[in-house]
């Protein structure tokens, strides 16, 4: 029924009747379907003759009364003239065997049939506001256009593989119980988002499950909370990975380091670059050979100098296993998210102890 409502619509020729005083009715049947599709309004569809002075009272009771004036705007008004083939077409298609006419029916915005009757409502306002009641939300003209236009951007934004801006946009909208092709197309959009995030997230947290923890993943973890602030939802399931992860102090402190180095490159973004590269050398100072210090000198370029370290007790000839495993770990960190320093805290690992297991592991990696 519902696809078979919008068959009509196709094949309506200029079939309506006409009288004095009529209804705001529509003008033509692309209005029709727009105010059904963009707005979510339903269609009260007549079918009469301007010889039917039930047909002539009903349209001038919509057109004149004061009550009934804020709800018919409400409506897509369709008349179709039953002396015209087009309502054979149209019994069919609305499975009406009725004689009578006016033939009144209500159609949702998505095309069910909501009532069918020959004869006019006695009570044109009750009859009015329950069939308006059981159409769903309507979206007013401002809402259906800023609509149209958010599911524009998101398209704009998801080939450009942003998701962030996608959410950012999607993520506030909510419709229930509302009709209209738009918000339809809108909540299968977000649906679809969702479906993305909840996956990245499920991935995400296989990751942080490893030992040592990456640090490239604590990273997508903060960008990951960062990018679904507007979904309680989606937040919901990250802040349950971020607990479980930030039960041991080790991994708040990576938390803290992802968010200093997301904040800072953030203000790169921004241009504000001196406050930047505070930021970044202050990671490099409170946090030597580390992931996030790499990362940041990184960010900082060649041309900057890593601040001078406290100095370290001196090393035996054979030296530190542990040093070399640690700088070993860190170097397959890197590796990880591809950065040009994993070489670097390879050879710090063959260096620090060229006979250990560690420093055995770093040679086969090096490049």
């Amino acid at each position: 029924m519902r696809n078979l409502f919008y068959v009509l619509i196709a094949l309506l020729g200029v079939s309506f009747f006409q009288v004095t005083g009529q209804a705001d009715t529509v003008r033509n049947l692309n209005e029709l379907k727009a105010q059904m599709t963009q707005l979510g309004k339903p269609a009260l569809v007549i079918a009469g003759a301007d010889w039917c002075v039930y047909c002539r009272e009903m349209s001038q009771e919509l057109a004149t009364s004061p009550g009934l004036q804020p709800l018919q705007k409400n409506f897509a008004i369709l008349k179709i003239d039953v002396d015209t083939p087009v309502w054979d077409i149209a019994k069919r298609v609305f499975e009406f065997d009725g004689t009578g006419v006016p033939a009144v029916f209500v159609f949702r915005a998505d095309g069910e049939k909501l009532y069918s009757a020959s004869g006019k409502p006695s009570d044109m306002e009750g009859f009015l506001k329950r069939y308006l009641d059981k159409s769903g939300r309507i979206l007013t003209t401002t809402e259906a256009r800023n609509l149209s236009r958010d599911l524009t951007k998101i398209q704009g934004l998801l080939k450009k593989d942003d998701l962030a801006g996608a959410i950012e946009i999607a993520m506030p909208y909510e419709f229930k119980d509302c009709y209209a092709q738009t918000a339809k197309t809108m909540m299968d959009v977000k649906s679809q988002i969702e479906v993305l995030v909840t996956d990245q997230i499920a991935k995400l947290d296989e990751k942080l499950k490893e030992t040592p923890v990456d640090f490239a993943a604590v990273i997508e973890l903060v960008q990951l909370k960062q990018t679904c602030q507007t979904s309680r939802e989606l937040l919901a399931k990250i802040q349950l990975i971020e607990e479980t992860l930030t039960a041991q102090e080790a991994n708040q402190k990576l938390i803290a380091q992802a968010e200093q180095l997301l904040s800072a490159d953030q203000l790169r973004e921004d241009r504000k670059r001196g406050e930047a590269a505070d930021i970044y050398k202050e990671l490099i100072q409170q946090y030597p050979d580390t992931a996030v210090a790499a990362l940041a000198q990184e960010r900082l370029g060649n041309r900057e100098t890593t601040p001078a370290k406290p100095s370290m007790p001196a090393k035996t000839e054979s030296g530190d296993p542990k040093k070399a495993a640690a700088y070993l770990r860190l170097a397959k960190q890197l590796l990880e998210i591809k950065s040009p320093k994993a070489n670097e805290y390879l050879q710090k690992a063959i260096d620090e102890a060229p006979e250990s297991e560690a420093a055995g592991e770093a040679r086969e990696l090096i490049k």
